[in-house]
């Protein structure tokens, strides 16, 4: 997700309150919760943005300032043979993935496995640096602000995508950086991303998802993996359907293909070829994506269990602009800001979009809220820097925990 630019939050914030305007009044019960006519009212509204951007399915996670969450499923997970979208659903959350890697990577700080602003050439045991400015080193703070130099635009998505191909390879080539010095300019890379998942897995000699486990997911007693495969039972993976604007859905991500057993799986540990991993493969259902709003808004305690520093989340959550070797980001550590655009909140988070799939997670951390969404797919029309129709499903979430 790229940042906004202040004429694009205009258009955000203009957008939100007409999808505000399509909200009656919500009541709430004596425990703050929605009631059942208040669910029903914001559950038509979404029905009606999901038919207007043709979505195959989705699941909308509110959580609300009093500790309750509620789940809004819509229409189906698969479409041959037909399988409704369910809060037990695992969809993949592409870029949102992104985000869920600073946690893990955070939490390898404070363990002192990792520094973020240590030359990452000494983790990844190859050196990283841009041709244009080789006396610059490259730290895990310019990789999640994505503020290295880093590109996808050479040829990441040709050769990177090969068998065999590895990442001292691809930042080796001149191709995959940008003119500019590390630290000086934001350039949206899933490259560098996979580069920082890389260095966990360097540093700990653990799989990404084995850290992701120990770190968020067991803690938190949420389903959420990198891997298709690990998704028990395989039934709850949802497809994802590339949406145009009259022909079927076309399905591109084929869950039931991807979760099969697997020559991959039992291999070794080698980094140096999981730079695909934690750019954008996290998969979680409802009750996972809840968690990960719950902590990204918290103080690093969520169900009563430690997961972070409250420091380490006023980190990740803050402007990085300043900060060691980062002159300019405008962003946080993979975390992106929408400022102004739903009154009464500052929601902090990431979208994530592949395989015409889309995802959000936002959350407020002075209000302790937030919004979570996951789809099978929808038609894809962006509203800068959002897609439309994520970024209306994300408005009408925030409208309805706005009668708080």
């Amino acid at each position: 997700m790229k940042n906004a630019s202040p004429q694009e939050l205009a258009s955000l914030r203009a957008r939100a309150a007409a999808i505000r305007g399509m909200l009656p009044p919500l009541a709430r019960d004596a425990q703050g919760c929605l009631t059942p006519h208040s669910l029903d009212a914001v559950r038509a509204v979404a029905q009606r943005i999901l038919r207007q951007n043709r979505a195959v399915g989705a699941s909308l996670v509110l959580c609300h300032e009093n500790g309750a969450d509620d789940v809004l499923c819509f229409g189906h997970a698969r479409l041959k043979p037909k399988i409704p979208v369910t809060e037990a659903t695992c969809f993949r959350t592409a870029s949102v993935s992104k985000l869920v890697m600073s946690f893990v990577i955070l939490r390898l700080a404070e363990d002192g496995v990792l520094d973020l602003d240590a030359d990452v050439s000494e983790t990844l045991g190859f050196p990283v640096r841009s041709p244009h400015a080789p006396d610059v080193p490259i730290t895990l703070r310019m990789l999640l602000t994505h503020t290295s130099g880093i590109r996808d635009e050479g040829n990441y998505g040709t050769r990177g995508m090969q068998p065999g191909c590895t990442l001292p390879e691809l930042l080796a080539d001149p191709q995959n950086w940008t003119p500019h010095r590390p630290g000086t300019v934001f350039h949206y890379s899933n490259l560098g991303a996979g580069a920082a998942g890389a260095a966990a897995e360097c540093a700990s000699g653990r799989p990404f998802d084995q850290l992701l486990q120990e770190a968020i997911a067991l803690p938190l007693g949420a389903r959420m993996h990198y891997s298709p495969r690990a998704i028990e039972p395989r039934g709850d993976l949802a497809d994802g359907y590339s949406v145009r604007g009259v022909l079927p859905p076309r399905l591109r991500y084929d869950a039931k293909a991807l979760s099969a057993p697997s020559d991959e799986d039992g291999r070794p540990l080698e980094p140096m070829k999981d730079y695909l991993v934690t750019a954008g493969r996290l998969i979680t259902d409802s009750r996972g994506m809840a968690a990960l709003v719950r902590l990204l808004a918290s103080d690093g305690e969520v169900q009563g269990q430690r997961i972070l520093r409250k420091e380490s989340l006023v980190d990740m959550r803050a402007p990085q602009d300043g900060r060691p070797g980062v002159i300019a980001c405008g962003r946080g550590l993979n975390t992106a800001f929408l400022p102004g655009v739903f009154p009464g909140f500052s929601p902090v988070g990431h979208q994530g979009v592949a395989y015409g799939m889309c995802a959000e997670l936002f959350a407020d951390p002075a209000r302790r809220c937030g919004v979570g969404l996951m789809t099978s797919g929808m038609r894809l029309v962006r509203q800068a820097p959002l897609m439309r129709g994520g970024f209306d499903l994300l408005a009408l979430g925030f409208a309805a925990l706005s009668a708080e």
